[in-house]
């Protein structure tokens, strides 16, 4: 057995090269069809607004509980809250959100600022 590389070692070498080029290059690239985001606001657990977040979308809006309320602000396809009653202030540290999934919470005031993309479907299934 010899330890020379031939010249099909070679192009085995650059093949596989180019195929993991081509996959970080073509891999990188989003080419699902996502939908728009919305943010849904929930207050004492019902759903008080729902938002569609784009880049030129701006609003800023009040939300009251029983305990206080919570100023919500909507620009650049981010949502945050901008001031806050309740004593501890953690929602207003949450920062800025805007993928599908986040959340902001307010417990005291009973505030929730939910992301969901609007392709996703729920699916609940039961299977015996």
């Amino acid at each position: 057995m010899r330890n020379k590389i031939n010249r099909y070692d070679i192009v085995l070498i650059l093949a596989i090269i180019v195929v993991n080029v081509l996959v970080l290059i073509y891999g990188g690239i989003n080419t699902s069809d996502k939908g728009q985001k919305i943010a849904y606001v929930y207050s004492d657990n019902r759903l008080v607004g729902e938002y569609t977040l784009t880049d030129d979308y701006e609003t800023e809006f009040k939300v009251e509980a029983d305990s206080g309320f919570n100023t919500i602000h909507i620009e650049d396809g981010k949502v945050w809250i901008h001031e806050a009653t309740c004593p501890d202030k953690i929602c207003l540290h949450q920062g800025k959100i805007s993928n599908d999934g986040e959340i902001i919470v307010c417990l005291p005031n009973r505030l929730m600022v939910q992301i969901k993309d609007s392709t996703e479907t729920e699916v609940d299934i039961i299977v015996k």
